[in-house]
């Protein structure tokens, strides 16, 4: 065989070695690329997981302290209400003097 024969074999061969393993590569850069976005989007995930426990929990707080509130001001209508009938009972009186 001349090397003329072996030569296109040989340039075949080199090329396709050559192919394979840009392909290889390719595939490696894209897998690590996706592996990198997934990590990315885990830590994304992850941060929001902790800012609606956090926003949870200042709304608990934030509907506590209404409630609280809104006792406190059930109690001073109370409070208002029964002023009211002890001015009105004393005044009363002082016209009935």
């Amino acid at each position: 065989m001349d090397y003329k024969e072996l030569l296109p074999i040989i340039i075949a061969l080199v090329g396709s070695a050559g192919l394979w393993k840009f392909l290889s590569q390719k595939a490696t850069l894209a897998s690590e690329e996706a592996s990198k976005k997934d990590d990315q989007r885990a830590e994304f995930n992850e941060t929001l997981k902790n800012q609606v426990a956090s926003l949870d929990a200042k709304v608990d707080k934030l509907l506590s302290e209404k409630d609280d509130l809104l006792n406190a001001i059930a109690d001073l209508r109370a409070e208002l209400a029964e002023a009211k009938v002890t001015v009105q009972h004393l005044e009363a009186i002082v016209r009935s003097r």
